[in-house]
């Protein structure tokens, strides 16, 4: 952890005191209008915190560290926008019917996303209140825009698929 230096001020008697010597033209050796002022420094009262190698490189592993802690907390707001972003969820009904007997009544239907995920890495929980005959719902063929539910032993009467997605968006 960075140890804090308190930095001080060199404090002299006489601050901010000037001499003031007017410049001389070398060829009229006459003054040509302009001054120089020159600091009158006086008793030092403090001496003041060194700009030396030890203080500016402690001042420096400092400045590291703090960036260091800046990059985690950035790199863990990251993490939180994904996992946040990984939370969208989309509900959604499919209505799926066959028109051949058993053992050929397995039929499928194509879902189309509202939103195209960003990976594969999504559920989907796919389920039928109505359903009278029917041995398994699956879901197969998952894209980044859609997915196909499919019905085995499918009844002749239209039925309703409800589905609700979640994740993909990471």
């Amino acid at each position: 952890m960075y140890d804090l230096i308190l930095w001080k001020n060199r404090r002299t008697e006489k601050s901010n005191t000037y001499t003031i010597t007017a410049n001389i033209d070398p060829e009229t050796k006459q003054p040509d209008g302009t001054y120089k002022l020159t600091p009158v420094f006086g008793e030092v009262i403090e001496a003041g915190t060194s700009f030396n190698q030890q203080n500016m490189n402690h001042m420096e592993s400092g400045i590291n560290e703090a960036m260091i802690i800046a990059n985690m907390g950035i790199i863990q707001l990251r993490q939180h926008q994904r996992e946040l972003e990984n939370t969208y969820f989309e509900t959604g009904t499919a209505k799926i019917s066959s028109n051949e007997n058993y053992p050929f009544n397995k039929e499928s239907v194509t879902v189309a996303m509202g939103k195209a995920r960003n990976t594969l890495d999504y559920i989907v929980i796919a389920f039928c209140d109505d359903l009278q005959q029917g041995r398994a719902i699956r879901i197969k063929d998952k894209q980044l825009n859609g997915f196909k539910i499919e019905v085995e032993d499918c009844p002749k009467t239209p039925v309703t698929i409800k589905y609700f997605i979640l994740g993909g968006m990471m």
